[in-house]
């Protein structure tokens, strides 16, 4: 029996729908009810949270004095706790349990005390909410294994890694973002805007900013001389920051320069001692230099702030090189085991093969 055309395309549709609807299941997309917890756990799920976000986000942004000034904006009947991500783009990422990650990008393009207070006021409302509206089954299946079982320093997929990307994703940008209408550019017949010096400065550090960006850019075309050059113009106009001199000391790594590599990534380390990459990056540039003992501290605390394949499969190899091979395999089994098509999987399961006299 022939179907009718418009028949046919309403079965289409809802095979569509069908199918749609499977996928949300199986990737963690399907709305649920949103999970009811305590203050206490909310708490505890924010603070487990913020640090693989944090990571994932550039790191702590290392002015310790401008967390301290934007605590004065905060208008909340509850403890509340901000933090500064390294990033250029502007956002906000709220956390359960009174907590919010602001990035640098953001607090650069304040023009006044009014906006900024709007944007944290903001801030604080959608945090203390963000369990209110219905959330995806990946995060509540997440939210509840967060608070139920220690996830494993090494696990590069734990529970709370996979919820810092859902939180991730949930990114407070562009139109979500408040303005004040109109935004004052001054605050009183003085022409000051009100900002704090620790926020203002940061809108003079863009242009250097916008050089590193242009140098990531030449990066991707593999043109590293120009990356290189770029990336030196920009550490001279916005001096010591620690994410343009980390992204230099990489860059010179990857051209093979080690010396120069060496000083960047070490002042960058320096200052903002608590981000995942630029201890990568020193470890890897030990291991090249058989410094195995500094490259074992280095690739440690990488993977203490962040694990992920990379950083796995290096101190793997840092723990080969000094004899623990017990303990390199154990790393690469997770390596291969959590990236098993990936290049460096493939070379995980490999080693661990040759280390098993497995040819």
């Amino acid at each position: 029996m022939m179907i009718m055309p418009n028949y046919r395309s309403r079965l289409k549709i809802i095979y569509l729908f069908v199918v749609l609807g499977w996928l949300g299941g199986c990737s963690g997309l399907t709305r649920v009810a949103p999970p009811h917890l305590k203050a206490v756990d909310e708490a505890r799920v924010g603070s487990v949270v913020e640090g693989p976000l944090i990571q994932m986000l550039g790191g702590s942004y290392y002015d310790k004095t401008l967390t301290n000034d934007l605590s004065h904006y905060v208008q909340s009947d509850h403890p509340f706790k901000v933090s500064v991500a390294d990033r250029s783009s502007s956002a906000f990422y709220p956390l359960p349990g009174g907590r919010v990650i602001i990035t640098r990008g953001l607090l650069a393009k304040m023009k006044s005390r009014a906006e900024l207070k709007a944007v944290m006021k903001y801030a604080v409302r959608v945090s203390n909410n963000i369990y209110e509206d219905r959330v995806s089954r990946g995060m509540a299946e997440a939210t509840e294994e967060v608070l139920s079982v220690s996830g494993s320093t090494y696990d590069p997929d734990s529970a709370a890694i996979r919820l810092a990307r859902l939180f991730k994703r949930q990114a407070c940008v562009q139109d979500c973002l408040p303005t004040t209408q109109p935004v004052a550019v001054v605050d009183d017949k003085t022409g000051s805007t009100g900002l704090p010096e620790s926020v203002k400065r940061l809108s003079g550090l863009q242009p250097g900013y916008e050089l590193a960006a242009r140098a990531r850019k030449a990066e991707k075309t593999d043109d590293q001389a120009k990356a290189i050059a770029l990336y030196l113009q920009a550490a001279t106009t916005a001096a010591d920051e620690p994410r343009i001199l980390g992204s230099l000391g990489l860059a010179y790594l990857r051209a093979g320069q080690l010396q120069p590599a060496r000083l960047h990534l070490q002042k960058a380390v320096k200052l903002q001692p608590d981000y995942y990459r630029t201890q990568m990056g020193l470890g890897y540039l030990y291991l090249q230099q058989s410094k195995f003992r500094q490259a074992n501290q280095a690739l440690a605390r990488s993977v203490g702030l962040l694990p992920v394949t990379e950083n796995l499969f290096l101190l793997a190899e840092a723990r080969e090189q000094s004899g623990d091979v017990k303990g390199a395999r154990l790393l690469y089994h997770l390596v291969a085991e959590s990236d098993h098509d990936s290049k460096l999987g493939r070379t995980a399961t490999k080693r661990l093969k040759q280390s098993a006299g497995v040819q």
